[in-house]
């Protein structure tokens, strides 16, 4: 080809393997290197060569045939324009790139500015969530603590909803959380204190530094009012040390017929006084627990988190007997009303306690036989009755080791509780035997008392 002949679509075409690497002239000072490549196809590329004052250069217009030939000397007749001008191309290429990175640092910056207000937007949104939530009531606040984490409990948060309901929100239930101070805090245990309950104030006052803790993990408030405030400046709870007699136990057999308990009622305390467990244990267990083959009362689960099995004795048999006669039917020993789970856990206690109260006591819709199982000896409580099983079976010659088995006590010692693990299984058995052989004969004596005018529970 000559030097400025114009090369053709069809020259072009024609090139072939035996071509490569020969260099091409295709006029207007346009020229092409041949290239096959690894597949065998043709590949020109072109490039235009141009004077810059008296520098010679080139620049690559591009590919033939993936650029036609009418669009390479398109782009050809553009820098030439440029040139009549007096624009080097070259040159206002290097300028159009500083010009695109100039552009691409703007962008950066513009990005980073973009995600700098993102940030400060979301730390504006937390504090004002934390603001306002800080400004959230007591109230408010305990019905959060109540659905995450009350809900947990077995009663659902029950017992504390109650507390706070009678001391706590009359005081501070509509105050801002952030603005409660100790000095509200010691307003509300003085008051439960006045009253003389010195249990009940430290467990309200435990329920409200276990609320404001809860506040404090989630950032809601910085500091806990209740930190300073120690329980044992509240005072010693008075703990409870009665015992029935023998005397009074025999008064007690002669006092329920006649005091308005219910049969069921009546059976829950003499099962619990049989095998001194704790009232609560006996309302919620199940029938599918108690197996009368092996005479034992398995319970899957109590105060202390362990399992216990209650070995029955002839005594407690016989009142379960009494007892299946009216429940067994049903999966529970003392079914709800629905029968989809045991009585309320306090029933018998309030029960027991209305019946206490004394003659000028009375209560609206609660039995008016207020001192029907008033005893000699002065009120008692169900869990007296655990006690005094307790007692008894010591005082018949068990050992206080096995009694504490039979009361499923957790070992205060550690050491013990490691390298202790005798079960006394066969002296827990005589120690259950033995407090039911006692109590049928307190209540054999009860029956035949020539002052007695109780009509018997009807037995199995």
């Amino acid at each position: 080809m000559a030097k400025n002949q114009y090369t053709t679509v069809m020259q072009l075409n024609a090139l072939s393997a035996s071509d490569h690497g020969r260099r091409i002239s295709m006029g207007l000072n346009m020229r092409g290197d041949v290239r096959v490549t690894k597949d065998g196809l043709v590949r020109v590329y072109v490039g235009y060569r141009f004077k810059v004052n008296t520098k010679i250069r080139e620049v690559r217009l591009g590919v033939y045939p993936a650029d036609s030939l009418t669009d390479l000397r398109a782009k050809r007749k553009a820098i030439q324009d440029q040139l009549d001008v007096g624009i080097d191309p070259i040159e206002q290429t290097k300028i159009t790139k500083e010009d695109k990175a100039a552009k691409n640092l703007e962008t950066l910056a513009e990005l980073e500015r973009r995600k700098q207000a993102a940030i400060a937007e979301k730390e504006r949104i937390k504090l004002e969530m934390a603001t306002k939530q800080a400004r959230m009531t007591v109230r408010r606040f305990f019905d959060t603590w109540q659905s995450l984490e009350l809900r947990r409990r077995k009663d659902g948060g029950a017992d504390v909803l109650r507390m706070f309901t009678k001391d706590v929100f009359p005081l501070i239930g509509e105050m801002a959380l952030e603005d409660v101070k100790r000095a509200h805090i010691q307003e509300i245990v003085d008051n439960v204190t006045m009253r003389g309950v010195v249990r009940m104030n430290k467990a309200v006052l435990s329920a409200m530094r276990q609320m404001f803790n809860f506040a404090m993990d989630r950032e809601i408030i910085e500091a806990d009012p209740t930190a300073r405030i120690k329980k044992a400046s509240l005072g010693k709870d008075n703990e409870r040390d009665r015992v029935l007699s023998s005397q009074e136990i025999i008064e007690l057999f002669k006092k329920m017929p006649m005091s308005g308990l219910s049969e069921m009622a009546q059976l829950a305390l003499l099962v619990q006084f049989a095998t001194m467990t704790r009232i609560s244990e006996v309302l919620a267990a199940k029938w599918s627990d108690v197996n009368v083959q092996e005479r034992v009362w398995h319970i899957p689960e109590t105060k202390n988190g362990k399992t216990h099995d209650v070995y029955l004795s002839d005594y407690a048999l016989s009142k379960m007997a009494q007892l299946r006669e009216h429940t067994g039917i049903t999966p529970y020993l003392f079914p709800s009303a629905r029968l989809d789970s045991g009585v309320c856990s306090k029933t018998i206690t309030k029960q027991v306690a209305d019946r206490q109260r004394g003659e000028n006591s009375p209560m609206s819709n609660r039995t008016k036989q207020t001192d029907s199982l008033m005893l000699a000896g002065g009120q008692w409580r169900p869990h007296d009755l655990r006690r005094t099983g307790a007692t008894i079976a010591v005082e018949l010659g068990i050992s206080p080791e096995a009694v504490e088995r039979c009361l499923n006590h957790t070992e205060q010692s550690k050491i013990k509780r490691i390298y202790q693990r005798a079960s006394y299984a066969s002296e827990k058995k005589r120690a259950w035997q033995m407090l039911g052989d006692k109590l049928a004969r307190l209540e054999q004596e009860a029956l035949t008392s020539e002052t007695s005018k109780v009509i018997p529970l009807r037995r199995a």
